[in-house]
Protein backbone atom coordinates (compact mmCIF):
# COMPACT_ATOMS: atom_id res chain seq x y z
CA UNK A 1 0.00 0.00 0.00
CA UNK A 2 1.36 3.25 -1.01
CA UNK A 3 0.20 7.10 -1.98
CA UNK A 4 -1.28 7.59 1.67
CA UNK A 5 -2.79 11.26 2.14
CA UNK A 6 -3.78 12.62 5.46
CA UNK A 7 -6.65 15.18 4.96
CA UNK A 8 -8.00 17.62 7.80
CA UNK A 9 -11.52 18.54 7.10
CA UNK A 10 -12.53 22.20 8.29
CA UNK A 11 -16.59 22.02 8.24
CA UNK A 12 -18.58 25.12 8.43
CA UNK A 13 -21.09 23.63 10.48
CA UNK A 14 -18.77 23.77 13.36
CA UNK A 15 -17.54 27.06 13.12
CA UNK A 16 -21.49 28.24 12.51
CA UNK A 17 -22.40 26.25 16.00
CA UNK A 18 -19.37 28.12 18.15
CA UNK A 19 -20.90 31.74 16.47
CA UNK A 20 -24.33 30.40 17.75
CA UNK A 21 -22.85 29.54 21.06
CA UNK A 22 -20.86 32.82 21.83
CA UNK A 23 -23.82 34.65 20.37
CA UNK A 24 -25.91 33.01 22.72
CA UNK A 25 -23.60 34.49 25.71
CA UNK A 26 -23.79 37.18 24.37
CA UNK A 27 -27.34 37.69 23.95
CA UNK A 28 -27.25 37.39 27.85
CA UNK A 29 -24.91 40.12 28.16
CA UNK A 30 -27.15 41.98 26.03
CA UNK A 31 -29.96 41.44 28.21
CA UNK A 32 -27.81 42.75 31.38
CA UNK A 33 -26.54 45.99 29.85
CA UNK A 34 -29.99 47.21 28.51
CA UNK A 35 -31.52 46.52 32.28
CA UNK A 36 -28.57 48.62 33.57
CA UNK A 37 -28.71 50.79 30.88
CA UNK A 38 -32.62 51.40 31.77
CA UNK A 39 -32.18 51.66 35.20
CA UNK A 40 -29.70 54.34 34.99
CA UNK A 41 -30.91 56.75 32.75
CA UNK A 42 -33.63 57.46 35.32
CA UNK A 43 -31.22 59.23 37.17
CA UNK A 44 -28.36 60.07 35.34
CA UNK A 45 -27.81 61.11 31.37
CA UNK A 46 -26.64 57.90 29.62
CA UNK A 47 -24.54 58.02 26.29
CA UNK A 48 -23.21 55.90 24.08
CA UNK A 49 -25.35 52.44 22.18
CA UNK A 50 -28.74 52.07 23.22
CA UNK A 51 -28.35 48.37 24.18
CA UNK A 52 -32.43 47.82 24.09
CA UNK A 53 -32.46 48.39 20.69
CA UNK A 54 -29.14 46.21 20.05
CA UNK A 55 -30.78 43.13 21.92
CA UNK A 56 -34.35 44.18 20.36
CA UNK A 57 -32.41 43.37 16.75
CA UNK A 58 -30.58 40.33 18.21
CA UNK A 59 -33.99 38.86 19.02
CA UNK A 60 -35.83 39.51 15.62
CA UNK A 61 -32.83 37.89 13.54
CA UNK A 62 -32.95 35.16 15.78
CA UNK A 63 -36.47 34.82 15.48
CA UNK A 64 -36.82 34.85 11.82
CA UNK A 65 -33.23 32.29 11.83
CA UNK A 66 -31.50 35.41 9.94
CA UNK A 67 -28.97 34.76 13.13
CA UNK A 68 -26.40 35.07 10.45
CA UNK A 69 -26.59 38.57 10.15
CA UNK A 70 -26.20 39.44 13.31
CA UNK A 71 -22.85 38.57 12.76
CA UNK A 72 -20.78 41.81 12.47
CA UNK A 73 -22.71 43.03 15.84
CA UNK A 74 -20.71 39.56 17.12
CA UNK A 75 -17.50 40.60 16.03
CA UNK A 76 -17.66 44.18 16.98
CA UNK A 77 -18.96 43.46 20.82
CA UNK A 78 -18.21 40.12 22.09
CA UNK A 79 -15.17 40.78 23.48
CA UNK A 80 -16.25 44.78 24.54
CA UNK A 81 -19.53 43.97 25.93
CA UNK A 82 -18.33 42.39 29.52
CA UNK A 83 -16.81 45.79 30.17
CA UNK A 84 -19.24 47.94 29.04
CA UNK A 85 -21.30 45.71 31.85
CA UNK A 86 -18.76 46.44 34.44
CA UNK A 87 -18.88 50.41 33.88
CA UNK A 88 -22.72 50.22 33.31
CA UNK A 89 -22.94 48.78 37.04
CA UNK A 90 -20.53 50.52 38.68
CA UNK A 91 -22.28 53.78 36.95
CA UNK A 92 -25.92 52.65 38.32
CA UNK A 93 -24.15 51.53 41.84
CA UNK A 94 -22.59 55.13 42.20
CA UNK A 95 -25.84 56.69 41.11
CA UNK A 96 -27.76 54.82 43.88
CA UNK A 97 -25.53 55.26 46.70
CA UNK A 98 -24.90 59.27 46.36
CA UNK A 99 -28.84 59.58 46.54
CA UNK A 100 -28.98 56.99 49.23
CA UNK A 101 -26.68 59.25 50.94
CA UNK A 102 -28.41 62.45 50.46
CA UNK A 103 -31.61 60.66 51.94
CA UNK A 104 -29.71 59.85 55.11
CA UNK A 105 -28.22 62.88 55.40
CA UNK A 106 -31.89 64.52 55.15
CA UNK A 107 -33.02 62.32 57.70
CA UNK A 108 -30.40 63.32 60.22
CA UNK A 109 -30.92 67.14 59.82
CA UNK A 110 -34.69 66.83 60.80
CA UNK A 111 -35.32 68.45 63.69
CA UNK A 112 -38.46 70.08 65.18
CA UNK A 113 -36.87 73.22 65.54
CA UNK A 114 -35.63 73.59 61.99
CA UNK A 115 -36.75 76.41 59.93
CA UNK A 116 -40.12 75.27 58.22
CA UNK A 117 -38.59 75.77 54.75
CA UNK A 118 -35.38 73.70 55.59
CA UNK A 119 -38.05 70.84 57.02
CA UNK A 120 -40.07 70.93 53.53
CA UNK A 121 -36.93 70.39 51.67
CA UNK A 122 -35.72 67.50 54.30
CA UNK A 123 -38.96 66.18 54.23
CA UNK A 124 -39.16 65.72 50.66
CA UNK A 125 -35.96 64.16 50.36
CA UNK A 126 -36.58 61.50 52.97
CA UNK A 127 -38.61 59.76 50.06
CA UNK A 128 -37.93 61.11 47.14
CA UNK A 129 -34.65 61.39 46.76
CA UNK A 130 -33.49 57.98 45.20
CA UNK A 131 -35.33 58.90 42.21
CA UNK A 132 -34.11 62.52 41.56
CA UNK A 133 -32.83 62.97 37.90
CA UNK A 134 -29.42 64.42 38.07
CA UNK A 135 -29.90 67.98 37.81
CA UNK A 136 -32.64 67.51 40.37
CA UNK A 137 -30.20 65.71 42.39
CA UNK A 138 -27.24 68.15 42.02
CA UNK A 139 -30.14 71.06 43.14
CA UNK A 140 -30.92 69.15 46.26
CA UNK A 141 -27.61 68.37 47.20
CA UNK A 142 -26.65 72.31 47.09
CA UNK A 143 -29.55 73.13 49.05
CA UNK A 144 -28.75 70.25 51.91
CA UNK A 145 -25.44 71.48 52.02
CA UNK A 146 -26.55 74.87 52.29
CA UNK A 147 -28.53 73.90 55.42
CA UNK A 148 -25.64 72.01 57.01
CA UNK A 149 -23.57 75.34 56.66
CA UNK A 150 -25.97 77.24 58.65
CA UNK A 151 -26.19 74.91 61.46
CA UNK A 152 -22.38 74.20 61.04
CA UNK A 153 -22.29 78.19 61.72
CA UNK A 154 -24.78 78.30 64.62
CA UNK A 155 -23.93 78.48 67.93
CA UNK A 156 -23.56 75.17 69.44
CA UNK A 157 -25.95 76.19 72.13
CA UNK A 158 -27.97 77.54 69.98
CA UNK A 159 -28.50 74.58 67.85
CA UNK A 160 -31.90 72.86 66.88
CA UNK A 161 -33.68 71.24 69.58
CA UNK A 162 -32.93 67.13 69.79
CA UNK A 163 -30.02 67.72 66.92
CA UNK A 164 -26.98 67.30 68.80
CA UNK A 165 -23.07 67.87 67.48
CA UNK A 166 -22.55 64.44 66.83
CA UNK A 167 -25.63 64.16 64.16
CA UNK A 168 -24.73 67.59 62.65
CA UNK A 169 -21.22 66.11 62.24
CA UNK A 170 -22.67 62.24 60.86
CA UNK A 171 -25.12 64.55 58.19
CA UNK A 172 -22.20 66.47 57.39
CA UNK A 173 -19.78 63.66 56.63
CA UNK A 174 -22.89 61.53 54.84
CA UNK A 175 -22.85 64.31 52.89
CA UNK A 176 -19.55 64.56 51.60
CA UNK A 177 -19.22 60.71 50.83
CA UNK A 178 -21.12 62.09 47.57
CA UNK A 179 -18.15 62.86 44.61
CA UNK A 180 -19.84 65.37 42.97
CA UNK A 181 -21.81 68.82 43.61
CA UNK A 182 -21.69 70.07 47.52
CA UNK A 183 -18.60 68.78 48.01
CA UNK A 184 -17.03 72.32 47.87
CA UNK A 185 -19.95 74.34 49.66
CA UNK A 186 -18.27 72.25 53.07
CA UNK A 187 -14.57 72.60 52.01
CA UNK A 188 -13.62 74.03 55.61
CA UNK A 189 -13.08 73.07 59.26
CA UNK A 190 -15.65 70.88 60.42
CA UNK A 191 -17.05 69.58 63.96
CA UNK A 192 -14.79 66.81 63.61
CA UNK A 193 -11.27 66.38 62.28
CA UNK A 194 -11.73 63.07 61.45
CA UNK A 195 -14.83 60.92 59.77
CA UNK A 196 -16.98 58.77 62.80
CA UNK A 197 -16.64 55.20 62.70
CA UNK A 198 -20.24 55.00 62.27
CA UNK A 199 -20.21 57.03 59.20
CA UNK A 200 -16.79 54.99 57.33
CA UNK A 201 -19.35 51.81 58.33
CA UNK A 202 -22.59 53.48 56.92
CA UNK A 203 -20.55 54.38 53.60
CA UNK A 204 -19.68 50.92 53.21
CA UNK A 205 -23.30 49.69 53.70
CA UNK A 206 -24.76 52.18 51.35
CA UNK A 207 -21.83 50.95 48.36
CA UNK A 208 -22.33 47.05 49.32
CA UNK A 209 -26.58 47.74 49.02
CA UNK A 210 -26.50 49.89 45.94
CA UNK A 211 -24.56 47.45 44.90
CA UNK A 212 -26.60 44.80 44.30
CA UNK A 213 -28.18 43.01 41.22
CA UNK A 214 -31.73 43.98 42.02
CA UNK A 215 -32.63 41.03 39.27
CA UNK A 216 -30.94 38.37 41.96
CA UNK A 217 -31.66 39.61 45.41
CA UNK A 218 -34.03 43.08 46.70
CA UNK A 219 -32.47 45.32 49.02
CA UNK A 220 -35.34 47.85 50.03
CA UNK A 221 -35.80 46.28 53.78
CA UNK A 222 -31.78 47.41 54.24
CA UNK A 223 -32.60 50.55 52.79
CA UNK A 224 -35.71 51.33 55.31
CA UNK A 225 -33.52 49.90 58.31
CA UNK A 226 -30.80 52.65 57.03
CA UNK A 227 -33.21 55.29 57.78
CA UNK A 228 -33.64 54.20 61.14
CA UNK A 229 -29.84 54.82 62.10
CA UNK A 230 -30.03 58.67 61.94
CA UNK A 231 -31.98 59.77 64.63
CA UNK A 232 -30.69 57.14 66.74
CA UNK A 233 -28.28 57.37 69.64
CA UNK A 234 -24.33 56.98 69.19
CA UNK A 235 -24.61 53.01 71.44
CA UNK A 236 -28.06 52.18 69.13
CA UNK A 237 -26.86 52.91 66.33
CA UNK A 238 -23.70 51.16 66.11
CA UNK A 239 -26.20 48.28 67.50
CA UNK A 240 -28.62 49.13 64.32
CA UNK A 241 -25.55 49.16 62.16
CA UNK A 242 -24.11 45.59 63.13
CA UNK A 243 -27.37 44.01 62.20
CA UNK A 244 -27.74 45.88 58.88
CA UNK A 245 -24.08 45.04 58.32
CA UNK A 246 -25.03 41.02 58.98
CA UNK A 247 -27.85 41.08 56.66
CA UNK A 248 -26.63 42.89 54.12
CA UNK A 249 -23.85 39.69 53.77
CA UNK A 250 -26.57 37.38 53.76
CA UNK A 251 -27.84 39.36 50.82
CA UNK A 252 -24.61 39.53 48.94
CA UNK A 253 -23.67 36.04 49.51
CA UNK A 254 -27.11 34.93 48.19
CA UNK A 255 -26.42 37.32 44.98
CA UNK A 256 -23.23 36.07 44.69
CA UNK A 257 -24.84 32.22 44.55
CA UNK A 258 -27.57 33.33 42.12
CA UNK A 259 -25.12 34.89 39.68
CA UNK A 260 -22.48 31.79 39.49
CA UNK A 261 -25.87 29.50 38.97
CA UNK A 262 -27.44 32.35 36.16
CA UNK A 263 -23.59 31.90 34.19
CA UNK A 264 -23.43 27.85 34.48
CA UNK A 265 -26.55 28.24 33.42
CA UNK A 266 -26.25 30.59 30.25
CA UNK A 267 -22.95 28.67 29.36
CA UNK A 268 -25.09 25.19 29.38
CA UNK A 269 -27.66 26.91 26.85
CA UNK A 270 -25.06 28.33 24.80
CA UNK A 271 -23.76 24.92 24.16
CA UNK A 272 -26.93 23.79 22.98
CA UNK A 273 -28.32 27.03 21.12
CA UNK A 274 -27.09 25.54 17.80
CA UNK A 275 -29.21 21.93 18.34
CA UNK A 276 -32.86 21.42 17.93
CA UNK A 277 -33.42 17.61 18.85
CA UNK A 278 -35.16 15.75 21.82
CA UNK A 279 -32.01 15.25 23.29
CA UNK A 280 -30.92 18.96 23.59
CA UNK A 281 -34.54 19.42 24.65
CA UNK A 282 -34.30 17.13 27.47
CA UNK A 283 -30.92 18.83 28.77
CA UNK A 284 -32.64 22.12 28.68
CA UNK A 285 -34.97 21.09 30.51
CA UNK A 286 -33.46 19.53 32.85
CA UNK A 287 -30.87 21.85 33.22
CA UNK A 288 -33.60 24.99 33.77
CA UNK A 289 -34.89 22.69 36.54
CA UNK A 290 -32.12 22.39 38.87
CA UNK A 291 -31.34 26.64 37.97
CA UNK A 292 -34.75 27.41 39.19
CA UNK A 293 -33.80 25.06 43.01
CA UNK A 294 -30.80 26.78 43.02
CA UNK A 295 -28.75 23.69 43.21
CA UNK A 296 -25.47 25.09 42.17
CA UNK A 297 -23.94 21.92 42.31
CA UNK A 298 -26.22 20.16 40.10
CA UNK A 299 -26.69 22.96 38.05
CA UNK A 300 -22.69 22.74 37.42
CA UNK A 301 -22.78 18.85 36.78
CA UNK A 302 -25.59 19.11 33.73
CA UNK A 303 -23.59 22.42 31.99
CA UNK A 304 -20.84 20.40 31.95
CA UNK A 305 -22.99 17.66 30.64
CA UNK A 306 -24.27 19.59 27.88
CA UNK A 307 -20.90 20.85 26.79
CA UNK A 308 -19.72 17.46 26.79
CA UNK A 309 -22.90 16.01 24.81
CA UNK A 310 -22.74 19.73 22.53
CA UNK A 311 -19.30 18.43 21.65
CA UNK A 312 -20.00 14.55 20.64
CA UNK A 313 -23.20 15.45 18.81
CA UNK A 314 -21.32 17.76 16.52
CA UNK A 315 -18.40 15.72 15.93
CA UNK A 316 -21.35 13.20 15.27
CA UNK A 317 -23.05 15.57 12.85
CA UNK A 318 -20.12 16.58 11.13
CA UNK A 319 -19.00 13.11 10.49
CA UNK A 320 -22.18 12.47 8.67
CA UNK A 321 -22.22 15.19 6.65
CA UNK A 322 -18.29 14.61 5.55
CA UNK A 323 -18.88 10.89 5.16
CA UNK A 324 -22.28 11.52 3.05
CA UNK A 325 -19.97 14.60 0.98
CA UNK A 326 -17.18 12.04 0.17
CA UNK A 327 -19.72 8.98 -0.92
CA UNK A 328 -21.10 11.41 -3.48
CA UNK A 329 -18.37 13.35 -4.80
CA UNK A 330 -16.55 9.92 -5.50
CA UNK A 331 -19.82 8.31 -7.25
CA UNK A 332 -19.90 11.48 -9.15
CA UNK A 333 -15.99 11.12 -10.57
CA UNK A 334 -17.36 7.55 -11.24
CA UNK A 335 -15.72 5.61 -8.37
CA UNK A 336 -18.13 2.36 -7.10
CA UNK A 337 -18.22 3.09 -3.65
CA UNK A 338 -18.70 0.56 -0.90
CA UNK A 339 -19.28 2.01 2.66
CA UNK A 340 -18.43 0.26 6.25
CA UNK A 341 -21.68 1.04 8.00
CA UNK A 342 -24.08 4.52 7.85
CA UNK A 343 -21.65 6.67 10.54
CA UNK A 344 -18.60 8.05 10.19
CA UNK A 345 -16.61 7.94 13.80
CA UNK A 346 -12.73 7.37 14.34
CA UNK A 347 -12.14 3.63 12.97
CA UNK A 348 -14.84 3.79 10.09
CA UNK A 349 -14.01 2.91 6.40
CA UNK A 350 -14.81 3.72 2.83
CA UNK A 351 -13.18 1.74 -0.13
CA UNK A 352 -13.64 2.81 -3.73
CA UNK A 353 -12.89 1.88 -6.94
CA UNK A 354 -13.07 2.85 -10.82
CA UNK A 355 -15.43 0.14 -12.82
CA UNK A 356 -12.55 -1.35 -15.17
CA UNK A 357 -9.94 -1.38 -12.26
CA UNK A 358 -10.16 -4.78 -10.40
CA UNK A 359 -7.23 -4.59 -9.10
CA UNK A 360 -6.74 -1.60 -7.21
CA UNK A 361 -9.15 0.72 -4.81
CA UNK A 362 -8.78 3.36 -2.51
CA UNK A 363 -9.73 3.15 0.99
CA UNK A 364 -10.27 6.41 3.32
CA UNK A 365 -10.77 5.90 6.83
CA UNK A 366 -11.62 8.35 10.02
CA UNK A 367 -8.87 9.37 11.47
CA UNK A 368 -7.99 10.60 14.74
CA UNK A 369 -8.87 14.39 15.11
CA UNK A 370 -11.67 14.69 12.44
CA UNK A 371 -9.29 13.67 9.99
CA UNK A 372 -9.54 11.37 6.93
CA UNK A 373 -6.61 9.38 5.64
CA UNK A 374 -6.45 7.59 1.82
CA UNK A 375 -4.37 5.42 0.92
CA UNK A 376 -3.97 3.59 -2.78
CA UNK A 377 -4.05 -0.33 -2.08
CA UNK A 378 -3.35 -2.82 -5.11
CA UNK A 379 -4.28 -6.65 -5.35
CA UNK A 380 -2.35 -8.95 -6.14
CA UNK A 381 -3.01 -10.68 -9.98
CA UNK A 382 -1.23 -12.89 -12.62
CA UNK A 383 1.85 -10.89 -14.20
CA UNK A 384 2.53 -8.48 -11.48
CA UNK A 385 5.86 -7.27 -11.00
CA UNK A 386 7.93 -7.06 -7.81
CA UNK A 387 8.69 -3.42 -6.39
CA UNK A 388 7.55 0.02 -7.74
CA UNK A 389 6.24 -0.91 -11.03
CA UNK A 390 4.63 1.85 -14.20
CA UNK A 391 0.97 1.05 -13.15
CA UNK A 392 1.09 1.58 -9.52
CA UNK A 393 2.75 5.13 -10.08
CA UNK A 394 0.16 5.57 -12.58
CA UNK A 395 -2.92 4.99 -10.41
CA UNK A 396 -1.55 6.44 -7.64
CA UNK A 397 -1.07 9.50 -9.71
CA UNK A 398 -4.37 9.09 -11.03
CA UNK A 399 -5.83 8.92 -7.50
CA UNK A 400 -3.66 12.63 -6.83
CA UNK A 401 -5.84 14.47 -9.37
CA UNK A 402 -9.20 12.86 -8.33
CA UNK A 403 -8.12 13.86 -4.74
CA UNK A 404 -7.82 17.18 -6.04
CA UNK A 405 -11.03 17.53 -7.88
CA UNK A 406 -12.46 15.99 -5.04
CA UNK A 407 -11.51 18.62 -2.22
CA UNK A 408 -12.45 21.09 -4.86
CA UNK A 409 -16.03 19.61 -4.75
CA UNK A 410 -16.00 18.94 -0.93
CA UNK A 411 -14.93 23.32 -0.66
CA UNK A 412 -17.98 24.48 -2.84
CA UNK A 413 -20.46 22.35 0.13
CA UNK A 414 -18.28 24.31 2.86
CA UNK A 415 -15.68 21.70 3.66
CA UNK A 416 -12.73 22.98 3.32
CA UNK A 417 -9.22 20.41 3.31
CA UNK A 418 -6.03 20.67 4.46
CA UNK A 419 -3.76 18.27 3.26
CA UNK A 420 -1.32 17.83 6.51
CA UNK A 421 0.86 14.56 4.41
CA UNK A 422 1.07 13.40 1.34
CA UNK A 423 3.37 10.58 -0.20
CA UNK A 424 4.18 10.97 -3.67
CA UNK A 425 3.81 8.71 -5.88
CA UNK A 426 5.99 5.93 -6.33
CA UNK A 427 7.30 6.84 -3.40
CA UNK A 428 7.41 3.34 -1.81
CA UNK A 429 6.46 -0.05 -3.61
CA UNK A 430 3.16 -1.41 -3.30
CA UNK A 431 2.67 -4.70 -0.56
CA UNK A 432 -0.09 -5.84 -2.75
CA UNK A 433 -3.35 -7.26 -0.62
CA UNK A 434 -4.65 -10.85 -1.66
CA UNK A 435 -6.45 -11.19 -4.85
CA UNK A 436 -10.31 -10.62 -4.94
CA UNK A 437 -11.67 -11.29 -7.77
CA UNK A 438 -15.13 -11.81 -6.74
CA UNK A 439 -15.54 -9.10 -4.30
CA UNK A 440 -17.57 -6.43 -6.47
CA UNK A 441 -19.91 -9.58 -6.72
CA UNK A 442 -20.03 -11.43 -3.16
CA UNK A 443 -20.37 -7.58 -1.84
CA UNK A 444 -23.88 -6.81 -2.29
CA UNK A 445 -23.78 -2.98 -3.64
CA UNK A 446 -24.60 -0.11 -1.27
CA UNK A 447 -27.35 2.35 -2.10
CA UNK A 448 -26.31 5.16 -4.44
CA UNK A 449 -26.63 8.34 -2.44
CA UNK A 450 -27.82 11.51 -4.26
CA UNK A 451 -25.47 14.19 -4.66
CA UNK A 452 -26.50 17.00 -2.32
CA UNK A 453 -27.22 19.87 -3.87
Amino acid sequence: MSKLVLVNYRISDAQERESRRKIELMRRSLERCAGLRKELSRLEPVAGEDWAETLAKYQRLVDQNRWGEFTPDYNRLYDALPEIEHKLGQALSEARGKRTRLELTAATLMGPGAASNENAVLKSLQTGANALYADKYEEAAAQVAAIIRRRLDTPLDSNVPGLSAGQLTLAEELLRGSKSGPIELLERPTLSNAPSKDADRIHRLVAQISGLDTSLATFEDLLERLRQLPLADAAQRSLLIDSIELRAKERLDGARHKREIQILTDEGRAWLAPFQSLSADALRQRLDAVSMASDLSAVRTISAEAQEWAAAEGRRLDGARVRAALVSELQELGYEVNVQSGEWTEGTRISAARPGEPNYDVQLSAAPGGQVQSKVRAYHHAGRSKGVNRRDVEVEQSWCDDLAKLNKLLAERGIDGEILREDGPGTAAQIPLPAKNTRDMDTARPNQIERET
